[in-house]
């Protein structure tokens, strides 16, 4: 058996290289590598760099900080990333942030509102906070929408796959009876932002609750004196720049090492980048991979042409879920899903296409060994 481990991240240094790019404008680089193998997301590559314009005959600059911590929650590495005169001060904001957020969606901490759902009932529902509650309704919300194709009870049926802990493949019979927990219609919402569980359910909002939490950690540090933010919540990334273009490298799912396209963000545009795939969380047994991405209704891992399905959008918490979704469809489904409900998206498949919203044409740059082709 070949388990590939996901505790693991490698980030090269950051780099900063000057050069007069025209006239009076100035090219700085930063250049930052991050491999991340744990949770739902997979390794992201971001290649950032923007543009600044600058007196240079006078050579003045206004003094900026650049602050990057790196923390492991939510199942995942977390980095975050600022510039500007209080960078400093956000990315310790936002690091606390993150913190409380763990203690509210962790299925693993026994006093988390995940934990307490888990273990109510119709005669003792518990009272969620509005974010937890949110997220757990747009959750429900898609999981209809899908007819159960992303489904948060799904829980149970990783535990027994041993996703993280000792991934092997069950016998048939123990998935069957597994399966008989995993339905979202079991999940019920009621007034005052409370909720219970049928018994026997488990709620997982780890497929959901990244884009939610990037989303208010952007906003808690737009509201400091910064010019960048880049928020990478295990292959979830929020960015945003004042001050000119992004580009964000998304990871070739077929060599890990390299790029498949990059992703241009305008300049003063929040946006999140998200994306699905089983090409680093799998395992192999008797020759066979075996990813984590699971299919409610079967109880193992979905078959799809698609290596990776990566959703760009504002609502994080809706990408977060529809990267999942997509990458279940597979790449003819994927792509009428996306026109009817008008997601921007870029589909990985296994025969070196890339299938691109044409609403993103001009966005997005294909690498070697990559053809674009475009759809809607």
């Amino acid at each position: 058996m070949n388990w590939k481990k996901n505790w693991m991240m490698t980030m090269t240094s950051v780099t900063w290289t000057r050069k007069r790019h025209s006239h009076n404008e100035l090219l700085v680089k930063p250049v930052l590598s991050i491999s991340h193998r744990r949770g739902r997301a997979f390794a992201v590559s971001c290649i950032l760099a923007f543009t600044m314009l600058c007196g240079l005959v006078s050579g003045c600059r206004p003094k900026t900080e650049k602050e990057t911590r790196t923390i492991l929650a939510l199942d995942t590495y977390v980095t975050i990333t600022a510039e500007g005169r209080d960078a400093i001060k956000a990315v310790a904001d936002a690091s606390s942030y993150i913190m409380e957020m763990e203690e509210k969606f962790s299925r693993k901490k026994k006093e988390s509102e995940i934990s307490k759902l888990n273990a109510s009932s119709e005669s003792a529902p518990v009272e969620l906070s509005p974010e937890t509650y949110a997220v757990l309704e747009t959750a429900i919300l898609y999981s209809e929408k899908t007819q159960g194709l992303f489904d948060p009870t799904i829980a149970p049926v990783m535990d027994l796959w041993g996703f993280g802990t000792d991934p092997h493949v069950p016998e048939g019979k123990e998935i069957e009876k597994t399966l008989e927990q995993v339905d979202y219609r079991k999940v019920h919402l009621i007034s005052g932002n409370r909720a219970y569980v049928d018994e026997g359910t488990q709620v997982d909002l780890g497929g959901a609750a990244k884009g939610a939490i990037a989303a208010e950690l952007m906003k808690r540090v737009r509201g400091y004196s910064v010019t960048k933010v880049i928020l990478d919540l295990g292959g979830n990334v929020c960015a945003w720049s004042k001050s000119g273009t992004l580009n964000i490298g998304i990871v070739s799912p077929s060599e890990p090492s390299d790029l498949c396209c990059i992703y241009t963000l305008s300049k003063d545009r929040e946006m999140s980048v998200i994306t699905s795939g089983a090409y680093e969380r799998y395992f192999e047994e008797a020759g066979v991979r075996y990813g984590h991405i699971m299919d409610p209704e079967t109880g193992r891992p979905v078959k799809t042409d698609i290596l990776s399905a990566t959703v760009i959008g504002q609502d994080g918490t809706v990408g977060d879920i529809l990267s999942t979704v997509l990458f279940a469809y597979g790449s003819e489904r994927a792509r009428d899903f996306a026109i009817a409900e008008g997601i921007d998206c870029i589909l990985c498949v296994d025969n070196g296409t890339l299938w691109v919203s044409s609403s993103l044409k001009g966005k997005v740059d294909a690498q070697k060994g990559w053809t674009i082709e475009y759809f809607g």
